[in-house]
């Protein structure tokens, strides 16, 4: 069996919410990693590996931001101190708005290309397995054309806001021309799982040291399975419902 490939997801990194990892436990997870023995991937190398278009190291390791915060910078600073690649998804829509990154910042990491991959993460952060396929398309091919102005290169990468995909949802980011795609599952990638729903573990606001510890040795969650587990469908019936009532009643 081939070693798991932890895939770590954060958020604001910053004390906002559960969500959030504080900069402090941030700088000790950073530091965690960096000697951890596994060698940081952007997710588009790791999508390549899984797809047998280069090989991987042995053990490896992919650090992903969801949103995009003006926090955020500051945490892929402290990556790079530490040698440590990263991709970051962005949330089109939100760029300059409140706490959101500014265009400006996606400018100073558009010049990190070492360092930093820059992704897509829809336009409006809406769950796209409860839209029409219309308006779920525009959310994919909008957010890739928006980021893309701004970093003036192509994006290949995309993350599903939630976690929230199914099949179709699948097929629509790859007739956009992305080359991977990350889900959540609270797993463990590996060398079999889907490039296009890269299962990734979340930080959050009470991951200890050692809690991340046990994920980068591949002890601290289960390996990601394919397809959707039956609990993740009946729960996407239950929302399409929930919503369908709410636009009925209204």
């Amino acid at each position: 069996m081939t070693p798991p490939i932890p895939v770590l997801l954060y958020h604001s990194v910053s004390a906002r919410d559960s969500f959030a990892v504080a900069p402090d436990d941030f700088t000790r997870h950073a530091e965690a990693i960096a000697v951890c023995g596994r060698t940081a991937l952007t997710m588009s190398d790791l999508a390549d590996g899984l797809r047998g278009l280069r090989a991987l190291p042995e053990l490896c390791v992919a650090i992903t931001f969801d949103d995009g915060y003006r926090d955020t910078v500051s945490a892929i600073e402290t990556l790079r101190t530490h040698g440590l690649c990263s991709t970051l998804y962005l949330t089109s829509g939100r760029v300059g708005d409140g706490d959101a990154i500014t265009a400006e910042q996606v400018g100073t990491l558009a010049g990190w290309q070492e360092s930093v991959e820059l992704g897509a993460h829809t336009v409006t952060h809406r769950r796209l397995d409860e839209l029409a396929t219309p308006a779920a398309e525009r959310e994919i091919r909008d957010s890739k054309d928006a980021v893309e102005h701004l970093v003036a290169r192509r994006v290949n990468a995309f993350a599903y806001p939630h976690g929230a995909f199914d099949h179709h949802v699948r097929g629509l980011v790859i007739d956009a021309g992305y080359t991977s795609a990350a889900a959540v599952k609270k797993a463990l990638s590996h060398q079999r799982d889907d490039p296009f729903a890269i299962a990734r573990w979340t930080a959050r606001s009470t991951t200890s040291v050692g809690d991340l510890a046990a994920v980068l040795n591949g002890t601290g969650a289960p390996r990601a399975w394919r397809g959707q587990r039956v609990r993740t469908r009946a729960f996407r019936v239950v929302r399409r419902a929930r919503r369908s009532f709410a636009r009925t009643s209204g």
